[in-house]
C-alpha cells in the first residue's frame, strides 16, 4: 500500500517516503513500505492489518520502549526514522490463539475455543450468557481464520471452514479473510474461500474489494484468480436478450431471407442491396445496373449470366431454361462453447500443477535419501549396533504388550485429566508424559521377568 501525501507548503512536491518494519510478539517480522512522515498512527494500523494480519482492534504499537503510541500522533512526532523497527503487541487474551494460528497448528487452535461446542474455558467465559459466549467463540474463530488466510495455512483454513464459520465476517475496518489472502497473494486460499461461499464483491471501509487489493499490491496471479471467478459468476446470471422488432419484408419474404437468428436471440441483418450498386442518392451517382435475379424453390439465388442455349417461341418470346440448383455448402467448423473452453483451461492448469507437484515430490524424496545416506555414513559401527539392539528390544516389548492384556492403557481419572489439558506451549501433549511413564514401568517389569526366567533356567 502506497500512501501519497502532498506537501502543504510546496505545490507539486511529495513528502519523503521510507521503509520500516514491525516485529510481532511471535518474533515474526513484516516490512512496511512507503511510509510518509505525516502518516498518523491509526492510518499505520489500517495498513498493518494487511502487513501483519492482526485486526486493528487488537493492535498495540510501541517504539523504543513499551509505551503504546497514540492513534492521532504522527510518524514524525514519534521520531520514527527510516529502517526503524516497531513492536506490535496484542491484548493478553488473544496472544495464545494468535500464536497457534500463526504456526498453523490445527490441534492447538481447536483446543483454544474456536468452535461451538468446545471445552475451552476462561474465568470470564464461565459468567457469560449463552448468546454472549456464542458471539465470543465466533470472534475467536474469525480471528483464527483471518490469520490462517494471511499466513497461507491451507489445511487450517479448510478445517475452520468445515466448522461452519461465517466467511463474510470482518474486522472493524470491514476486511474479511478474503481481503487478507488477496493482500498477500495467496491464490490457493482465495480459491478455497470463493468455492466455499465468500463474497467476492465485499468492500471494506475504504471501498476496496479483494480484486482491487490484489491489484494494489501487484499480485498478478491472485488477481487473475479473482477476475476469472467474477467473470464466471456474471456469466451465470446473464439472460438472453429480447428479439428486436422486424420489418414486414423480414417476416413475409420467404423467397429471399435477409435476417438470421443467433443462439442468444440476437438478429444479424444482411445488406439487401444488389452487388455493385451505389449506396447513394446524389445526381452524380452511377446508373443502376439492370438486374433480374431468379430464385430456386429453396430460396437460393441462381446465376445471372445469360445462357448460350436460349430458346424462343413462335411469337419471339424467350422460353425458360431449366438449370441445376446449386446448394449452399454449410460452413465447416463450429465455435467453442464457454464450458468447453473453461474445462480445457482447467485441465491445462491441473496438468501444470500435477507436473510441479511431481517434481517437488521427487526433489523431496531425493533430499531425504541423501540425508539418510549421510546419517548412515556419519555414525560409527558401535552406534549402529546399539540402535539395532534397541529396536529389537522395542519390537519384543510391543509383542509382549499385545500378548498381555494387563499392559493395555486404560482411560483412568489421571489420563482423562491430562487429555483435557491439551498441549503445552511447545506443542507436546500432556498425555504423552503419562504414556512415557507407563512404557518405562512396563519395560522395567519386562526386564525383571526376563531376569527371573533366565535365573530359573
Amino acid at each position: 500500500m502506497v500512501t501519497r501525501i502532498k506537501s502543504r507548503g510546496i505545490t507539486g512536491r511529495e513528502k519523503p517516503h521510507f521503509d520500516i518494519q514491525v516485529r510481532l510478539f511471535t518474533e515474526e517480522i513484516f516490512p512496511l513500505r512507503q511510509i510518509s512522515t505525516d502518516m498518523k498512527i491509526y492510518e499505520l494500523k489500517h495498513y498493518m492489518e494487511f502487513a501483519a494480519g492482526i485486526p486493528i482492534n487488537m493492535q498495540k504499537i510501541s517504539y523504543l520502549d513499551t509505551g503504546e503510541l497514540l492513534n492521532h500522533s504522527s510518524i514524525k512526532g514519534n521520531d520514527i526514522v527510516a529502517g526503524a523497527t516497531l513492536f506490535l503487541g496484542v491484548w493478553p487474551m488473544w496472544k495464545e490463539l494468535i500464536e497457534a494460528a500463526s504456526l498453523g497448528d490445527i490441534d492447538w487452535v481447536f483446543s483454544l475455543g474456536v468452535t461451538i461446542p468446545t471445552a475451552y474455558r476462561t474465568p470470564q467465559s464461565d459468567y457469560m450468557t449463552k448468546r454472549a459466549k456464542k458471539a465470543w467463540l465466533e470472534e475467536r474463530g474469525f480471528l483464527a481464520l483471518f490469520i490462517a488466510a494471511h499466513r497461507g495455512h491451507e489445511k487450517l483454513v479448510k478445517r475452520l471452514i468445515e466448522t461452519g464459520l461465517d466467511l463474510n465476517a470482518c474486522t472493524p475496518c470491514g476486511r474479511t479473510a478474503l481481503h487478507a489472502a488477496a493482500s498477500q497473494g495467496r491464490g490457493n486460499i482465495v480459491d478455497i474461500l470463493l468455492e466455499s461461499g465468500a463474497d467476492i464483491d465485499a468492500e471494506d471501509d475504504e471501498g476496496e474489494t479483494a480484486l482491487s487489493i490484489a491489484a494494489k499490491f501487484n499480485h498478478k496471479s491472485c488477481e487473475r484468480h479473482l477476475f476469472l471467478f467474477r467473470w464466471q459468476e456474471r456469466a451465470k446470471r446473464t439472460r438472453p436478450s429480447a428479439q428486436p422488432k422486424r420489418m414486414a419484408h423480414q417476416f413475409f419474404d420467404s423467397a429471399f431471407p435477409v435476417w438470421m437468428s443467433g443462439p442468444q436471440s440476437q438478429l444479424y441483418f444482411t445488406n439487401i442491396l444488389p452487388p455493385d450498386d451505389f449506396e447513394g442518392t446524389r445526381l452524380d451517382s452511377p446508373k443502376k445496373k439492370v438486374r433480374k435475379p431468379e430464385f430456386s424453390r429453396n430460396g437460393t439465388e441462381e446465376s445471372f449470366e445469360q445462357p448460350d442455349d436460349e430458346e424462343y417461341d413462335e411469337d419471339g418470346n424467350r422460353l425458360p431454361v431449366i438449370r441445376e440448383e446449386r446448394q449452399k455448402k454449410p460452413k465447416s467448423g463450429s465455435t467453442l462453447s464457454f464450458d468447453d473452453w473453461l474445462k480445457r483451461k482447467k485441465a491445462i492448469e491441473q496438468r501444470a500443477i500435477d507436473i510441479r507437484k511431481a517434481a517437488e515430490e521427487k526433489i523431496r524424496l531425493e533430499e531425504e535419501e541423501r540425508k539418510r545416506l549421510e546419517a548412515e555414513k556419519s555414525q560409527s559401527y558401535e552406534t549402529w549396533l546399539a540402535q539395532r539392539e534397541a529396536e529389537k528390544k522395542k519390537v519384543e516389548f510391543q509383542r509382549m504388550r499385545e500378548n498381555e492384556p494387563t499392559l493395555e492403557k486404560g482411560p483412568g481419572a489421571l489420563r482423562s485429566y491430562l487429555r483435557n489439558l491439551g498441549r503445552t506451549r511447545t506443542g507436546d501433549l500432556y498425555e504423552d508424559w503419562l504414556n512415557q511413564k507407563e512404557e518405562e514401568i512396563n519395560l522395567q517389569d519386562f526386564k525383571t521377568k526376563m531376569t527371573v526366567a533366565t535365573a530359573g533356567n
